[in-house]
């Protein structure tokens, strides 16, 4: 009976070995199958286990819209743009054919072509420009410009008269009245304006020969020269760069009186102001600014004097019956002005009408 006993004993404990070594193959063959972070499904394909948990992708409508965001710009103190400056057409209205008219059609196509930022005219448009229609007609080809364009009144604004006939009074007033839109101070031919950088003063120099009351011309103590300098004195503090646009130039090529009545200004030069003491006070306060350049028209040619460092450019060849040889700057043309940054530069382009 002892021997049964231990021999049932004996069969348990084998048949409780065999069970072990059954159940230890099973778990291993599950753990090669599965890997470290999988459990088996009941057909051997692997689910992930919770640790490796993916959600479902969110539907369409519980999505926030994707948003294409231009990549954020890189930051530079570099401002870079053209402007253009031109004068000095004396069209006739209605005579397409004349050399005026031809030459402004010409410069307002190329201007088109060369998509500056924007452009000056700096007076001078029509020949008789006090009357209402002639203003009209010039002001018709500049409104064929795509770029923003801004006017300067000229002394042909002034002294041919506003009435039809050119006989009697100035046309001031008929300048202020069409170009309304672009004047942004009431009653006022002058005013200033800012893109980007640059800060641009517009003057009027028209009455500078005395064309009309002495309160009018641009001197100190006036009205425009008061505004002049506290213009310049805000620019200064905002702008990196100031140009000034008049009609009449402060100094020229061409000297309008002697040695005694043009002592204050740099030998050999002239001035289209009637009091060139004047105009050399004007190129003192515009250099105590560093100004970067002063643009007039009137004398029909393109020149440019550098002055103090400070470019005084005439460019008056937009139709007019130019004044110099081709070779001392007479022939028709406008002029380009870049602002790269700090760089500034000055390109002449030639009409060819």
């Amino acid at each position: 009976m002892v021997c049964c006993r231990h021999g049932k004993s004996l069969l348990i404990i084998l048949f409780s070995l065999l069970v072990l070594i059954i159940l230890s193959y099973t778990a291993c063959t599950q753990k090669a199958q599965t890997g470290n972070n999988g459990e088996a499904t009941q057909n051997g394909a692997v689910r992930q286990s919770p640790s490796m948990q993916i959600d479902p992708p969110q539907k369409t409508t519980d999505r926030q819209p994707v948003i294409n965001k231009p990549a954020p710009a890189i930051t530079s103190n570099k401002q870079s743009f053209t402007f253009d400056v031109l004068g000095d057409s004396k069209i006739l209205p209605g005579k397409e054919n004349w050399l005026g008219n031809r030459v402004l059609a010409e410069a307002v196509t190329r201007i088109n072509q060369d998509n500056p930022t924007l452009v000056v005219y700096l007076g001078d448009g029509a020949d008789q420009g006090g009357p209402v229609e002639n203003l009209a007609a010039f002001r018709s080809y500049l409104d064929k410009l795509q770029p923003s364009w801004y006017p300067v009144i000229g002394n042909h604004e002034l002294n041919k008269g506003a009435d039809p006939n050119g006989l009697a009074g100035n046309g001031e007033g008929n300048f202020q009245r069409v170009f309304t839109d672009k004047l942004p101070m009431q009653g006022r031919s002058y005013y200033s304006f800012n893109y980007l950088n640059t800060h641009f003063i517009v003057l009027d120099t028209a009455w500078q020969s005395g064309y009309g009351p002495a309160e009018a011309e641009l001197k100190p103590g006036s009205q425009q020269w008061e505004w002049l300098s506290q213009d310049l004195e805000n620019a200064s503090k905002q702008s990196r760069h100031i140009f000034i646009f008049g009609h009449k130039p402060p100094v020229s090529p061409f000297r309008a009186g002697g040695p005694d009545t043009e002592s204050n200004l740099p030998d050999g030069h002239g001035s289209s102001w009637g009091d060139p003491g004047v105009a050399a006070e004007f190129m003192q306060l515009v250099a105590s600014y560093h100004v970067d350049a002063v643009f007039s028209g009137h004398i029909h040619m393109y020149n440019r004097l550098d002055i103090q460092g400070l470019p005084y450019i005439i460019t008056a060849g937009a139709g007019a019956s130019l004044y110099a040889s081709q070779e001392s700057g007479g022939f028709y043309h406008y002029v380009k002005c870049r602002i790269d940054g700090e760089q500034v530069s000055y390109e002449v382009v030639k009409l060819s009408p």
